[in-house]
Order: C-alpha cells, then sequence, then structure tokens
C-alpha cells in the first residue's frame, strides 16, 4: 500500500521551482528511508509555456504529470486528491520550500492511531520574497487555539499532511473572485474542523511560503474576497465547533 502521496500543483513556476524540488526530494528520503511507498503527483494547472517546458523536463520523470484548465488552486488540489493512492497526501506549490524534516514529522503523529482524523501543519510559516513574516500553527489543543478566531482569520496554510480521507470528506469550494468568493483553503479547514478533523502541529517543522505579487492569493486580497457563508461560522455554532479546544 502506498503510504504518502505528495502532489505539486504548478502554473507559472519556472526556476524557482528547482529549490522546491530540491527541498521536497529531501524531505521525501526519511520517509523512503523507512521503507514506506511513495506516489509522486505534479499538477500543471494553466500552465504558461515557460512554466510547462519546465515541468515536463526529465529531471522530473519520476512524477505522474496531470495537466489541468482550472485556473483555479482549489480545484487543481481536488483533481489531485482524487488521483492519489496514498495512505496520506501532502500538497506542496511549486515555489514554496519544505524543511527536510517536514514530511517525516508529520507522519511521526498521522501514523498514531488516535490521530486517525487529524490534519498536521508544519510549526512556523515563514513568507519570502518581497516580505520577511513567520507566523507559527497551533494545534487545536493549544492555548492560542480558538475556534471564535474562525469567523476573522485562518490558522492554516493549504500546505499540510492529513490522510487521503480528509479531501473525499471536505472538497475545496470554487473560487470566484469576481462575485467575491475565494481563500478555499480558508474555508476547507473551517469545514474540516467542524466536520470533527483535528489540528496538530509538527514541532521543529517550517514551510517557506513565496509570497509573490501576481499570484491568486493577492488577486483575491486586491478584490477584498471573502470565504463563502457556511454554516459552521454561525454566531451560535462557532464555540462548539472545535469541541472542548480552545474554549
Amino acid at each position: 500500500m502506498t503510504t504518502l502521496t505528495i502532489a505539486i500543483t504548478a502554473h507559472s513556476e519556472t526556476i524557482v521551482s528547482g529549490p522546491t524540488f530540491r527541498s521536497v526530494r529531501a524531505a521525501l528520503a526519511g520517509v523512503e528511508a523507512r521503507g514506506a511507498e511513495v506516489q509522486l503527483l505534479l499538477g500543471l494547472d494553466r500552465c504558461t509555456e515557460a512554466s510547462h517546458a519546465f515541468m515536463t523536463q526529465a529531471a522530473l520523470d519520476d512524477f505522474d504529470r496531470h495537466a489541468f484548465d482550472f485556473g483555479d488552486q482549489g480545484k487543481t488540489r481536488n483533481a489531485l486528491a482524487d488521483l492519489a493512492r496514498g495512505r496520506f497526501l501532502a500538497f506542496v506549490d511549486a515555489d514554496d520550500l519544505v524543511s527536510e524534516n517536514w514530511l517525516t514529522g508529520a507522519l511521526d503523529l498521522l501514523e498514531r492511531p488516535e490521530n486517525d482524523r487529524a490534519i498536521v501543519h508544519p510549526e512556523l510559516n515563514w513568507l519570502f520574497d518581497g516580505v520577511n513574516n513567520v507566523y507559527a500553527s497551533p494545534a487545536q489543543d493549544h492555548p492560542f487555539f480558538s475556534p471564535r478566531v474562525m469567523p476573522a482569520a485562518n490558522y492554516y496554510d493549504a500546505i499540510c499532511v492529513a490522510p487521503r480521507a480528509a479531501w473525499q470528506d471536505i472538497r475545496y469550494a470554487d473560487r470566484d473572485v469576481a462575485r467575491g468568493y475565494a481563500f478555499e483553503d480558508y474555508q476547507w479547514f473551517v469545514e474540516a474542523t467542524a466536520a470533527g478533523w483535528r489540528h496538530l502541529t509538527a514541532r521543529d517543522t517550517i514551510v517557506f511560503k513565496r509570497r509573490r505579487d501576481a499570484s491568486q492569493t493577492h488577486e483575491s486580497r486586491n478584490n477584498s474576497v471573502l470565504i463563502r457563508t457556511i454554516e459552521p461560522l454561525a454566531i451560535d455554532r462557532i464555540a462548539d465547533m472545535a469541541g472542548d479546544a480552545g474554549r
């Protein structure tokens, strides 16, 4: 049985993806050293000509490549989740970096029987390239976590590791910036929390997030979009969304 599927999403990235793939391969080395079977997926969503040429080079032939015409990160991740064979699934964007211990740290937590419905996040997210910000990702039992924060802010980035079943249970919503809706990863985490998925943090791990001027996230912020009105964020339900955690 395949233990882990790692799915990388690409759109316009070229040489900036070189360090991404090196960091992913370094993180996978620890997983493979355990004898685990790994599946490599690469989703090319409306790739530019230059990005397509980079992503189809022979050095990446061990990745199972799939071309999409969504123009939507959420739909691309949904499609990759459908193609995944791994018991666990990890997403990475083609311009980000992960620490060498990220995947092994996440699997150490997920392979415990009590964590069968857990989503693992890196301890730190470091935003770089034009900014220099570091954000902590609190576990659900951390004093800094409260479901009451969720209507106003997203605790987590889309780069996480969880059982593939998490994406079978909860699909990413469609982006519709023209109508004012985006931040599908934010909505996904709210819905997953409401459905009983628990958030954990892999200690001493870090993901480096490239913050580009031209990206779907940047476009969404510039257009003042929101997530959709969903039942878990109703004023009389927020406090109970995560059970006793973060009260």
